[in-house]
Parts: C-alpha cells; sequence; structure tokens
C-alpha cells in the first residue's frame, strides 16, 4: 500500500518514556508511569479521574459497568458507531436501543434520542465521530430534563472541543482508545475518564479484578484484569506530551484536503460549525454519486480508505427493524480517507487527483 490509511507516528519522548520502562525492569501494570499517565492524561481532558486499561472495548465495558445502571434498562445510542458500544451495553445487561445521526455532522441527532426515550431509558451514549464532538449543550438539556446517565465515547476525538468543553470532559464518564490508528496512540489501550469518585472506584475494581486493595485474592464482585502495562503508559506519556502536535497535522491534512475537494459537486466534505473544534482523526468525505468508482481507483492507486461504520442495526446477527434512514445513508456514500502526520500536500494532492479524475 502507497498511502495506508494510518500510519502511526512516535516520537522520540515516546521511545524515551518507553525505554526507561523497559530498563527499570517495571514492564507490567505495576511501574510508576500508569499512575502518571493517568494524571496526566485527566488533566488534558480536564477530569478528576482517570482509569488505565488495556483497550478502547474495555474502556466501554468498564465505563457502562461502573454507572451501576439497572438491569434490563435501556441505553440510547448512535447506529453509526464501533461495535464495541453495543457490545458493552448488552455485555452488562442492559438493553440497546439505536437512535439515527444528523446527516451534517454525522454525530448522534438529538432530536431521534428524545423519540427513543420512555421510563425504561436510564442513559445515553454518545460518540465524538472522526474526530468531531457532539452538540454537547443539547445532550446535556435532554438528559437533566430525563433524569438520564451520560456515556460519552471520545476515542476518536482526542483534544476536540465544543465551546470551551473538551472531549472526554462531558457525562457521568467518558472513554478513549489508544489503538495504533488514533491521535494518541500506546498500541492498544484506553482510559476511562470522570469526575465522581464511586465511578473512578467501580472502574479501579473492575479492572483489576475487584482485589479492591484489600487483603491479595479476596475479591468482592465479578472483575477483569484490564490493566495497562508500564511500557504503554510510557508511549502513552510521550504521545501525550506530543498531541498539539499531532491535531495541528491533522488539520493541516484537513485544509488541504477541503481546498483539493471543495469545488466538486459530487463531494460533501466534513463540517466544522461555529463553537467546534474538529480534530480530523480520519478526513472524511461523502461521494453522493460513483462511490464505486472512486474506491476502485484508489485499491488500483495503492491508497488505501475505509468506508463509514456499518450501521449497527444492520449487523447480521443483530438484524434490528428500526428505520435508521441517515446512518444507512451515511454508510452507503462515506469513505474515510488516508490521515497520518507524515503526509505531504503533494501527497494528498495526489490521493485527490485520483478521487476526482472519476468524478469529472
Amino acid at each position: 500500500m502507497k498511502y495506508p490509511i494510518n500510519i502511526p507516528h512516535l516520537y522520540e519522548e515516546d521511545k524515551k518514556y518507553a525505554t526507561e520502562a523497559i530498563k527499570t525492569g517495571w514492564i507490567s501494570s505495576a511501574g510508576p508511569m500508569v499512575k502518571k499517565f493517568e494524571d496526566e492524561f485527566s488533566k488534558f481532558c480536564d477530569r478528576k479521574y482517570a482509569v488505565s486499561v488495556s483497550n478502547g472495548s474495555c474502556a466501554l465495558l468498564v465505563a457502562v459497568a461502573s454507572l451501576k445502571l439497572p438491569k434490563g434498562s435501556e441505553v440510547i445510542l448512535p447506529s453509526t458507531t464501533i461495535i464495541s458500544c453495543y457490545n458493552s451495553i448488552v455485555q452488562n445487561d442492559l438493553v440497546p436501543v439505536f437512535c439515527d445521526v444528523d446527516l451534517d455532522t454525522w454525530t448522534i441527532c438529538p432530536d431521534s434520542i428524545e423519540e427513543k426515550i420512555n421510563d425504561k431509558t436510564s442513559a445515553i451514549m454518545v460518540v465524538d465521530l472522526y474526530g468531531n464532538m457532539i452538540n454537547v449543550d443539547r445532550i446535556k438539556s435532554i438528559a437533566k430534563d430525563n433524569n438520564l446517565k451520560v456515556i460519552e465515547d471520545a476515542a476518536e476525538a482526542h483534544g476536540a472541543k465544543y465551546k470551551d468543553i473538551v472531549a472526554g470532559s462531558f457525562g457521568d464518564v467518558s472513554i478513549f482508545s489508544f489503538y495504533s490508528n488514533k491521535i494518541i496512540t500506546t498500541g492498544e489501550g484506553g482510559m476511562v475518564v470522570t469526575d465522581d469518585l464511586d465511578i473512578y472506584q467501580n472502574a479501579v475494581n473492575m479492572k483489576n479484578l475487584y482485589f479492591e486493595n484489600r487483603e491479595k485474592y479476596i475479591h468482592s464482585d465479578i472483575g477483569y484484569n484490564f490493566r495497562m502495562t508500564n511500557v504503554q503508559a510510557g508511549l502513552g506519556l510521550g504521545q501525550l506530551e506530543n498531541v498539539n502536535k499531532t491535531i495541528e497535522h491533522r488539520r493541516r491534512i484537513a485544509k488541504r484536503y477541503n481546498e483539493r475537494l471543495r469545488n466538486n459537486k459530487y463531494i460533501q466534505l466534513p463540517i466544522e460549525k461555529e463553537n467546534f473544534f474538529n480534530v480530523y482523526w480520519y478526513f472524511s468525505i461523502l461521494i453522493k454519486e460513483n462511490k464505486k468508482l472512486v474506491i476502485d481507483n484508489l485499491t488500483k492507486n495503492k491508497i488505501g480508505y475505509r468506508h463509514f461504520f456499518k450501521p449497527l442495526h444492520t449487523q447480521s446477527f443483530i438484524n434490528a427493524m428500526d428505520m435508521i434512514p441517515n446512518s444507512e445513508y451515511l454508510h452507503s456514500v462515506g469513505i474515510n480517507l488516508p490521515t497520518y502526520n507524515d503526509l505531504t500536500n503533494d501527497d494528498i494532492d495526489f490521493i485527490c487527483d485520483k478521487i476526482l479524475e472519476v468524478l469529472e
């Protein structure tokens, strides 16, 4: 692949801290860098508490569990998102209820949420999609009016903002992923963040087999080994120190894509509305006609891409009978384009040329 969809960028600080972790001999989760990474990351997303875990899917599972929602109650979530969101709800004996997304921002639609609320609803799971945050004011209002908990999946939005609210600082509990394609990466890894001490303690216990800091091998509930290693945390510290550089690269890349693609009538570009700061995890576009011609030409020229998420309600093992048209439409026309630090303007021009030459 000449231009893969993503190439992780490792900074010198990443290597420095990871090497320090190895040299200490603390390569497990017991090393000091884990706590340091948690402390620094909580500051980054304006939270009181942070709990590191082994990946983003684990973070979702722990976050939902930490709320102690009534078993069998309903959690509303967008159909346009990763399957881990659905899994974390079902694995906690809760009922997922799918709602639609907005066609302009591609994030969860507040009006659709309101249509799905009933007396069984206990929480809303919102997703900051492809680097863009949700409408925090609307979600806060809906949650307050209906006494609902809010779970924020900020896995794709490290550093994104709505007004002065940074991704991960909103909701009762929020999560991040540090997978290799994320804006901050530890290879694999995740983080649960909150301002609530009880939620924090629940998350700490669940990710650590419910040892609860008492006598070892005595447990008070079902827990998991979802711990992050000291080496991963070292990588995370280096990544966190350079996150603003990474975001600058993402926005530079988005600017070039916008300049090259904005005049084509078949392409809808991502919208950065007033009060929003998009970090462009992936630069994503809608190809309203001839999408297959575009992806065939990208493939022919060894250019990576990803389709938009297949709506959860259409997954074969779920097969919900919901009518969620916006999510279905976005999957049919949307693709993510290569977005990583080392892409040059010449690289982006080449990619855009291959898109535009079949859409003229």
